[in-house]
């Protein structure tokens, strides 16, 4: 077990809901609903789950974008969570998300060279000759040419955009990267480029992720640990081996049975869940999943479950263990 560089616990981000009426009744959508989870020096615990279950509201409110609801945010032991924006801005140097649209992450009327360098001009780090050869150093840390400096976003494809948006990143000596769905917008071709392109800064670098995706496979190949997220809520986590050779969950065991096999003459039991998935405007009671799990037990009705341990390294929130 390493350093613990991010640990939260039991965080919730709830977003006001305003009534499209005068006099109606104010709601509260519940995007992350009591999350908690850690990790330690140069590992990478991966975010799984269907769009809309929180995964980058729970990234988002632990930059410090989203006014935390409840719960805490510790940073290698600092309670980050009630930090102001003028207190948080010091730590802007130790974390750095890299965003999902690698198009709209880039400001287009300004050269890649100034976006890379910008991180280090707002915090008057070192000279400006210095700030430049820096800027050309990480640009071809991430296998780009600084010749490119000099070049807007538009002329660049997706790809060489995700590198750039990770030489910004990068540009400040992070500790924590949250990836937020960092691949999802490139080609199959492009994903295998980054992704072992962060591999390898993880490596070179001690780098610590929190990278966060609905692609299984592409988080299996990156991530040490796991957490599945179902509305807002950590079902399952774990050793990633573990999880993907004995998933627990009924949810889990749904999603990893949807990933497609290379050999076609392989036939796999695809689960199909039946039913719609709730709204988080209007949780139901007790296990957020009863409505469409195969296993459902009357106290899943009444009471949500916790997350308990199977093992040294694999927790499920299930009335089934």
């Amino acid at each position: 077990m390493g350093e613990t560089v991010l640990q939260v616990e039991n965080l919730m981000k709830h977003f006001l809901v305003k009534s499209s009426k005068l006099f109606g009744k104010v709601r509260y959508l519940k995007a992350v609903n009591d999350v908690s989870f850690s990790i330690n020096k140069g590992e990478t615990l991966g975010l799984i789950g269907e769009s809309g279950c929180g995964k980058s509201t729970v990234g988002k409110t632990i930059m410090g974008l989203n006014n935390i609801t409840s719960g805490t945010v510790n940073f290698k032991g600092r309670d980050i969570s009630k930090l102001s924006n003028k207190e948080m801005k010091p730590l802007r140097e130790e974390i750095q998300m890299i965003f999902q649209d690698p198009y709209s992450s880039l400001d287009p009327k300004k050269t890649i060279g100034y976006q890379v360098r910008e991180p280090m001009d707002i915090f008057n780090i070192g000279t400006d000759k210095e700030r430049q050869e820096k800027a050309k150093e990480i640009l071809e840390t991430v296998g780009l040419s600084y010749y490119y400096m000099n070049r807007y976003p538009h002329e660049f494809s997706g790809g060489q955009r995700q590198r750039i948006n990770i030489a910004r990143a990068l540009t400040l000596d992070p500790e924590l990267l949250i990836c937020d769905e960092p691949t999802s917008a490139l080609d199959v071709s492009i994903q295998a480029q980054v992704l072992n392109l962060l591999k390898e800064l993880q490596r070179k670098l001690g780098l610590t992720y929190l990278f966060i995706s609905h692609d299984l496979s592409v988080v299996k190949y990156l991530s040490d640990n796991i957490a599945i997220m179902y509305l807002g809520k950590i079902v399952e986590i774990g050793d990633v081996e573990e999880i993907y050779k004995n998933p627990l969950h009924p949810y889990t065991k749904a999603l990893f049975s949807a990933i497609p096999t290379h050999d076609p003459k392989i036939k796999k039991d695809r689960i199909e869940l039946k039913g719609e998935i709730p709204s988080p405007l209007d949780l139901p009671s007790g296990c957020e999943f009863h409505n469409r799990c195969p296993y459902k037990k009357a106290i899943c009705e009444e009471k949500s479950p916790i997350l308990k341990s199977i093992d040294s390294n694999h927790s499920v929130a299930c009335y089934l263990y």
